[in-house]
């Protein structure tokens, strides 16, 4: 089983990247977030957070996430929230390809009690969630105009 998730999506970089750098849209590619509470302003500069709900509901858990490391057009590392599971760190690094733009993405444990698994256990495990996150972000990347991330 691999251990980081990699598509080739039809859409350049940059669009890819909107998308991203897009904290409102967080909701829509990444599994397991229903819904968005806040964004701020300077979403994706380290540091900044976007605050979300996970599970479905009566079993919603209020988490955020926060930049920790951001190279625009290039990579973008958060911390996620887990509510009581912990968090993890995900990392998205992206590249040019013909045509496109090549995404990975790896997603390890870095607090609760997964933490204790090797790496590369938990980056299988979290491989089929992934899968599908990717699958979403480069549909809102490929399928949209830029102007449609504007949530206002």
């Amino acid at each position: 089983m691999p251990t980081s998730v990699t598509r080739d999506i039809d859409a350049p970089r940059e669009r890819v990247w909107e998308v991203l750098a897009n904290g409102w849209t967080y909701s829509q590619w990444v599994v397991g977030n229903s819904r968005m509470r806040a964004v701020d302003a300077d979403w994706p500069a380290p540091g900044a957070r976007i605050l979300h709900s996970i599970g479905v509901w009566p079993a919603v858990i209020n988490d955020e996430t926060v930049v920790l490391r951001c190279t625009p057009q290039e990579e973008l590392v958060l911390l996620a929230r887990l509510g009581p599971a912990g968090a993890a760190r995900i990392t998205l690094r992206l590249s040019d390809i013909e045509g496109g733009c090549r995404v990975e993405m790896a997603e390890v444990a870095v607090e609760g009690p997964m933490r204790f698994l090797p790496d590369r256990v938990q980056l299988a495990g979290f491989w089929p969630r992934n899968r599908e996150s990717i699958w979403r972000l480069a549909n809102l990347a490929a399928d949209r105009e830029p102007a449609e991330f504007d949530p206002n």
